[in-house]
């Protein structure tokens, strides 16, 4: 009976620890969950709002970890796949953990610049496409795709809200000397894009650091570079000489070449020097 006694104590005294360790357990995988994203093309940004720069563009379904939170709980701090941590608009990921469990990474108000382009919402209605709504607004249906991360521009619903920006100046540096913006409409490929320009997609890939080649949407500026340069290889070179000779980088001739392997080039090999 004593020994039944003890047993029992000790189950309850478990039971007892269990709980009060539930709230921290449930706080520690709260900060380390997955989340995907929720949207055509998702904007990472370097703080908790559209007024910070966008570090890079996910595509739908990207999981991404989830690591901090704004006070107000709108935004939330991610890393995404390549390492990097960013913010983004909670509203557009999806996921079973509860934010409000993410420890607070940023406090204070987040001021938008004057120079930020007013905003408002626009709810689409039963027949909408996005040429009516830009008409209406006075936009045009490439800005809206680009303000609401439309993968296709002609995939729209009903119910669904739309962020309407209209004058100000975006907060985007200008391409550097020899460059020209190209922004991407519907039906373009990279390839089509460089044919255009009198360029190879591989310059261009490698001028706006894409992951993936094939992945571009609808409204996305993408940095047309000068003509390409190309480069016989000779005895003796390397990529980083190479590299070194023409002020750029190996990392980047790789891109532009589609060189899987940096140390393996061949005698005779042409080079495009983006």
């Amino acid at each position: 009976m004593i020994r039944q006694s003890r047993f029992f104590s000790i189950i309850l005294l478990l039971a007892m620890a269990l709980l009060l360790a539930l709230p921290f357990m449930s706080v520690a995988a709260q900060a380390g969950a997955i989340a995907t994203v929720n949207t055509g093309r998702l904007n990472v940004r370097t703080g908790p709002s559209t007024s910070f720069a966008i570090i890079t563009s996910l595509p739908n379904r990207t999981q991404v970890t989830l690591v901090g939170r704004t006070s107000s709980n709108n935004w939330v701090q991610v890393r995404i796949p390549d390492g990097r941590v960013g913010w983004v608009n909670r509203t557009l990921l999806r996921t079973t953990a509860d934010y409000n469990l993410l420890p607070i990474t940023f406090t204070g108000d987040i001021i938008t610049p004057p120079s930020q382009p007013s905003q408002t919402v626009h709810v689409v209605q039963p027949g909408e496409t996005l040429q009516i709504i830009a008409a209406r607004y006075g936009t045009t249906w490439q800005a809206l795709a680009a303000a609401n991360n439309l993968a296709n521009a002609n995939v729209i619903f009903a119910g669904q809200r739309l962020v309407i920006t209209r004058g100000g100046t975006p907060p985007s540096q200008p391409p550097p000397s020899g460059q020209r913006v190209h922004i991407v409409a519907a039906g373009e490929d990279l390839r089509i894009i460089a044919a255009r320009y009198g360029t190879t997609w591989q310059a261009i890939s490698a001028a706006n650091s894409l992951t993936n080649p094939n992945l571009i949407y609808v409204g996305q500026r993408l940095v047309i570079p000068a003509a390409p340069r190309y480069y016989t290889v000779q005895t003796g070179d390397t990529l980083a000489r190479i590299a070194a000779r023409f002020g750029t980088s190996v990392q980047v001739l790789a891109a532009a070449n589609n060189i899987a392997n940096p140390n393996l080039i061949r005698l005779g090999q042409t080079l495009v020097i983006p």
